[in-house]
């Protein structure tokens, strides 16, 4: 299925040469928001927010075709 994606902060990085042109990934059907975070191979010990279709979800959230997902890092700072 294909879906868009938008990769935001330090997150930015994992994109290259696995998110197309036009911000679109293809994964297979029933992919959750944390099995689209390891196929872009982001370690676990990162926190995310996701966003699919401006709501916020949890990592095991089943996307469907079509959707659009925004994923946020969580930040500290000292």
């Amino acid at each position: 299925m294909k879906i868009k994606v938008k990769l935001y902060t330090i997150l930015k990085k994992y994109s290259k040469g696995k998110v197309l042109e036009d911000n679109t990934i293809i994964l297979h059907e029933d992919t959750t928001l944390q099995g689209l975070s390891r196929s872009l191979s982001i370690p676990d010990n990162i926190g995310i927010i996701f966003l699919v279709n401006n709501s916020p979800q949890g990592k095991e959230f089943r996307l469907s075709e079509g959707e659009e997902v925004k994923m946020f890092s969580l930040i500290c700072g000292g």
